[in-house]
């Protein structure tokens, strides 16, 4: 009996030793959280995660700590059941962890511009510090900073062209992050000068928004966002629209390097506009921020050059009278012999040269400041990405590679990701006085933000 009875205790020792051992843990829970947060006029979410993978977690706590005083914003206890709830739970009971987005808002927490501290605390299930539980505190730096950056215009009037380029020249404050012009939804990045002036050579878009009014913009590191109208005259211009009749030759060309076998319009529609879209996402992938200056004077059309097609125009494709598909041209058609030779427009460096869906064979030049030339339908590439060219280096051979109905060479200019109408970047006295006479060549630095 003496030895049953001495069995079932040492039992209940055994026992009791393996449910209590994995709650004698000492490792804390962990915190995860930006290591800083900068926070404006906008606030700011601040995306938190609390994890104890032993135990599970107890209770989490967040709150805004300002001088000696702290402003809560969030209290959860986990698994707070009848004693002793999750201290006896078992693995699949227990919440290991916790993830929250907490706003932080400025105005509504009463809080200065100045220094703050985010305190993030938890504490799990196990039974050290008398039942208390691991505890873990984490305190996250904050930034008040409600005021926005300053701006300065040293822009006066400007007449810009719908589908055309402007430059605007201005001064930011040393807090300032980002800036650059908006016009409608499109943002263009600005670059420093040599003598801390900020430029950005921007574009009016073809469909912007008659009325709308370019703004510089200044962001700083809060969020903060400052604006200044600029003073543009924007001379409206319509675009053509041009009937293109379709033949079954080229029909049956373009079935032959798309299509599937099957019908030959329905694959010149998925060409013309499904393969668009994803040949455009691709050349708007390879410009990148503003770089540093390098076309010096006008850019140059393709020697002893005709030209086939003109900007924006928009397109109506038909077979037989019907119009199947349509699409706006977003760059000049230029023709002169079989396999002419390509050359570059102006000083850059190669971002993209290969094959690119509708465009064919296509080489794309960064000339700084944020402009880009592009070279599509060509038969042979002669130069790879990275290369530096200097106006005049031959790139390739015209051809009539992606969707094109013969030898020519389709030329693009881009200021940013939009389009803009390249006769005002080969007309010497318009670079000249719209972006030399405000960006000199020699007044460059750096880029900006």
């Amino acid at each position: 009996m003496r030895k049953l009875l001495l069995l079932l205790v040492l039992a209940a020792i055994a026992g009791g030793a393996v449910f209590s051992w994995p709650r004698l843990e000492g490792e804390a829970p962990t915190i995860t959280a930006p290591a800083r947060v900068a926070l404006g006029t906008g606030g700011a979410r601040v995306e938190v995660e609390w994890a104890d993978a032993q135990t599970g977690l107890r209770s989490v706590e967040a709150f805004l700590e300002v001088d000696t005083d702290a402003r809560p914003l969030l209290t959860r206890s986990l698994h707070a059941r009848a004693w002793p709830g999750a201290l006896l739970a078992g693995a699949a009971d227990r919440q290991t962890n916790e993830r929250v987005e907490i706003a932080l808002d400025p105005k509504t927490l009463a809080v200065p511009d100045g220094p703050a501290t985010l305190v993030l605390r938890a504490s799990d299930w196990a039974w050290s510090d008398f039942f208390a539980g691991n505890q873990a505190e984490l305190r996250v730096p904050v930034v008040v900073d409600t005021a926005p950056p300053r701006i300065a215009s040293d822009t006066g009037l400007t007449y810009a062209t719908r589908g055309g380029s402007a430059v605007a020249v201005y001064r930011v404050s040393a807090d300032t992050v980002r800036h650059g012009v908006r016009v409608g939804d499109a943002f263009f990045a600005g670059t420093t000068l040599a003598d801390d002036r900020e430029a950005c050579i921007y574009a009016l878009p073809i469909d912007v928004e008659p009325g709308t009014v370019p703004v510089v913009v200044a962001t700083d590191e809060a969020g903060n966002e400052a604006t200044v109208r600029l003073a543009v005259r924007v001379k409206d211009v319509s675009f053509p629209t041009v009937p293109i009749s379709l033949s079954q030759r080229f029909l049956d060309n373009v079935a032959a390097e798309f299509g599937d076998g099957g019908d030959a319009v329905a694959t010149f529609r998925r060409v013309n506009e499904e393969l668009r879209v994803t040949s455009e996402q691709t050349i708007r992938g390879a410009v990148g921020a503003p770089t540093p200056r390098r076309f010096r004077g006008a850019f140059e059309q393709m020697a002893n050059s005709k030209v086939t097609s003109d900007f924006a125009e928009l397109r109506h494709y038909t077979v037989d009278g019907q119009r199947v598909s349509q699409a706006r041209h977003y760059g000049f058609d230029l023709a002169s012999t079989a396999h002419a030779p390509i050359t570059a427009s102006n000083d850059g460096v190669v971002v993209f040269a290969g094959p690119n869906g509708i465009y064919g064979n296509l080489v794309m030049l960064d000339h700084g400041l944020g402009v880009t030339s592009l070279y599509g339908h060509l038969s042979s590439i002669d130069v790879a990405v990275g290369d530096d060219v200097l106006k005049g280096r031959e790139l390739g051979r015209s051809g009539a590679t992606g969707l094109a109905g013969g030898d020519h060479l389709h030329f693009a200019i881009l200021v940013g990701a939009t389009y803009v109408d390249p006769r005002e970047w080969w007309d010497a006295k318009w670079v000249r006085e719209h972006v030399d006479a405000l960006i000199a060549p020699d007044a460059l630095a750096s880029t900006g933000p």
